[in-house]
């Protein structure tokens, strides 16, 4: 028997997410559990809509869950719509701005397809994220087959049933499941990062969006990158929240200096989160590396050593990073009035968000 009885596997994007996501819903013939932040009611929303109604009225289980704010655009009649042709759908987290209860978030993104397939990463269900009618989003995600596929079911039934119980742990030498939410205590996605930076002897690859990393992950960065370790991070050119970019910039000079390169992707808006070490180590999912997702979201990773994977996902990021990249230079002209007041506004705006978070703690117990 092989080594390695669970498979993983590298999805580029949104094209081929979006091929893979059709066929294991069809696939589907007991259940199927669909989480994710974003599902909007365009082309790709509908699109797979119908086959999730059409799973439904073959008799499969159908369970949809989409994040409050995330999917705000989400209309009560398509939801009606889903509901009346059997589709299960609910929005967790309740977004209530004047209460000042805007956290936690589901950011995780998976699909579940009778604990045969699992399909985790960073791709929302949207025109954007599939490429219609545009370039597709840059994003990455992992399609697992086998007994692991199992350890997914468990985590998207407790959200469902929003009963949080001991994980079903799958024992499993090669593809590990990291959680991300810090009202629960779950705090594996952030220490992973951490521990397989800190242990890099040679290199780290990183494609981020949204980078804002705290001052001690910065430090642990500039620490590596002088102990040698080569560091090539990779950030958008174009941002769909082009604030949060001007505050990214305010950093590059910083990281620069310590010799990290960054890269910008040209194509389209860079919404990836992988990182890939020592050619030994790699993940791939929904966290960003800010305190968003740090704190504020839940959020879910495949962490992974399996050799073909590692040697997949190499390939993809050096095609990326040299043909569809730019390396910045001169970056201290990046670091001005402008960027600072951004870094130092979202860093306010977190911290005050942040707070009222572990105010409200109890109460995003129950969701």
């Amino acid at each position: 028997m092989s080594e390695f009885r669970d498979k993983v596997q590298l999805v580029h994007s949104g094209k081929e997410y979006f091929e893979t996501l059709k066929n294991i819903l069809q696939a589907a013939r007991y259940c199927i559990h669909l989480q994710t932040y974003i599902f909007e009611e365009d082309e790709t929303g509908k699109e797979i809509a119908e086959i999730l109604i059409q799973k439904a009225q073959e008799g499969v289980k159908v369970c949809v869950l989409v994040d409050d704010f995330g999917s705000k655009e989400l209309s009560k009649k398509f939801k009606k719509n889903l509901l009346s042709q059997g589709v299960q759908i609910r929005t967790f987290s309740p977004f209530q701005i004047f209460r000042l209860r805007f956290g936690r978030r589901l950011h995780q993104k998976i699909v579940v397809s009778d604990m045969k397939f699992a399909l985790i990463g960073g791709i929302n269900i949207a025109n954007k994220y599939a490429g219609v009618g545009r370039k597709e989003w840059l994003d990455f995600a992992v399609l697992l087959e086998g007994e692991i596929v199992r350890q997914c079911f468990w985590i998207c039934q407790q959200f469902w049933n929003k009963k949080y119980q001991r994980d079903v742990f799958i024992q499993n030498n090669y593809i590990f499941l990291l959680q991300q939410d810090f009202i629960r205590g779950k705090k594996e996605i952030a220490r992973a990062y951490r521990e397989a930076i800190a242990k890099a002897q040679n290199e780290i690859w990183i494609v981020a969006s949204y980078f804002l990393p705290n001052k001690s992950l910065r430090r642990l960065f500039i620490r590596k990158a002088k102990e040698g370790v080569k560091i090539k991070i990779l950030l958008s050119a174009i941002s769909d929240v082009q604030f949060f970019k001007k505050a990214t910039e305010y950093l590059y000079a910083e990281l620069e200096k310590a010799g990290i390169q960054i890269y910008e992707y040209l194509p389209s808006v860079v919404h990836g989160k992988v990182m890939l070490v020592d050619d030994t180590w790699a993940t791939v999912g929904s966290y960003n590396l800010n305190a968003i997702s740090e704190y504020m979201s839940v959020e879910m990773n495949v962490a992974t050593t399996e050799p073909n994977f590692i040697q997949l996902l190499r390939k993809d990021l050096q095609k990326t990073f040299t043909a569809e990249s730019v390396l910045v230079q001169y970056a201290y002209k990046r670091r001005n009035i402008f960027t600072r007041f951004y870094f130092w506004l979202i860093r306010f705006v977190l911290k005050v968000a942040i707070r009222f978070l572990r105010k409200n703690r109890q109460s995003y117990l129950r969701e």
